[in-house]
């Protein structure tokens, strides 16, 4: 059964730049947050190039209303590899990504599954409460996260968020590494994981001693 999103819905939109190329990601969520749809746009692109992103995006929606699960899409499509690619900028959270796929699934799967192993930014900027490095605690006005518009002025103007800082560290704590170049990209960002090597920006899989 298709479960069908609400007329009036909550959702973000992600303005950010892969390999110099601008990508808007607008997402719609469920009541209880899941995320039920998203919408992609490019621009200075081809029409076909547009337009083809454009139904990707409702290929999508339509298989998360379906009920396939977000983490299905990640991973398949996390690590493709096309242009535009490279460098990211104008998200706080990812750093680079070897496509524009690669790009929009790492963003959907820290943003709604948690998974920041998929982010490349520094430690210090994926404050579990998105607001980012707290050292004061400093109240924020709830303006900056609920849409005025949504809520038809239902949010008093005195509402704030007290960031509470980060999830206490796990006890089991490994001790810190040095950081590792890929061979391949050439990135910081080779990780051992299961007694293999592998690369958090580009995939590969290399064969090191360690």
């Amino acid at each position: 059964m298709r479960r069908k999103l609400p007329d009036r819905r909550k959702g973000y939109i992600q303005k950010a730049a892969v390999g110099g190329h601008k990508v808007y990601i607008h997402t719609g969520e469920y009541e209880d947050g899941e995320l039920g749809e998203i919408f992609i746009d490019m621009h200075k692109e081809g029409a076909a190039f547009r337009s083809l992103m454009n139904n990707f995006a409702i290929a999508i929606s339509i298989g998360l209303q379906y009920g396939v699960p977000l983490d299905e899409f990640v991973d398949a499509f996390v690590f493709t590899r096309f242009e535009p690619a490279g460098r990211v900028t104008g998200n706080d959270s990812i750093r680079s990504a070897t496509s524009i796929l690669d790009y929009i699934f790492r963003e959907l799967g820290v943003s709604y599954l948690e998974r920041q192993e998929l982010a490349n930014a520094e430690p210090e900027g994926l404050n579990p409460d998105g607001l980012g490095v707290v050292e004061d605690a400093e109240p924020v006005p709830a303006a900056r996260f609920i849409s005025k518009g949504f809520a038809r002025g239902a949010a008093p103007d005195n509402l704030v968020v007290v960031p509470f800082g980060r999830k206490p560290a796990s006890s089991s704590s490994a001790p810190p590494t040095e950081a590792v170049a890929c061979p391949e990209c050439g990135d910081f960002s080779l990780q051992n994981r299961g007694g293999g090597w592998i690369c958090d920006t580009c995939g590969a899989s290399p064969q090191m001693q360690g």
